[in-house]
């Protein structure tokens, strides 16, 4: 197990549950090309801050809904179903340096969300996907908004300074 500093490390997955009897892993991978995930011999998995503890990943393919593994030590379908919802990090220097205009999560988590004309909306708490785009979770004077992450309402994001820029269409 090792304690962690969170901006070393990235959320790239959760651990869905059993796939069958035999100890294989239902992966939902938080990356856009999923299969990536199968290129690392290991997985650090543990709650968002750790400890986290590194597992080796003997096997994996992709299916439709996302990828089916099989992990070191997880021989039967008991012990695959208590690994259920356990987050997959992987160190930041692992991960290739997201393109431009590309972000990973984790960066954009913490990050002071204004508008245009520089009114404070809140932090962002998290990010989760719907399908038709991602959205963002921010704490807004102690209550939670929801503000799609799309190029007509998020107009920059500097990580570095951690600010989000966005345009608040009605009702957001």
């Amino acid at each position: 197990m090792t304690d962690v500093d969170k901006t070393d490390w990235v959320g790239v997955g959760r651990l869905l549950g059993a796939h069958g009897v035999r100890g294989e892993l239902k992966v939902h991978a938080f990356t856009e090309d999923k299969e990536q995930l199968l290129d690392h011999s290991s997985w650090w998995l543990g709650p968002d801050g750790g400890p986290y503890r590194e597992v080796g990943v003997v096997s994996g393919r992709a299916n439709a809904k996302g990828l089916i593994v099989r992990l070191a030590d997880v021989n039967d379908r008991e012990m695959a179903q208590a690994l259920s919802g356990t987050e997959i990090w992987m160190a930041r220097s692992q991960l290739p340096e997201p393109e431009e205009d590309q972000f990973y999560w984790s960066d954009l988590e913490g990050c002071r969300m204004v508008t245009e004309a520089g009114e404070d909306v809140g932090e962002v708490l998290h990010l989760f996907e719907t399908g038709a785009n991602d959205v963002m979770v921010v704490d807004s004077s102690g209550e939670e908004r929801l503000i799609p992450f799309i190029s007509e309402v998020v107009l920059h994001v500097d990580t570095e300074a951690k600010r989000v820029v966005v345009r608040l269409m009605p009702g957001m």
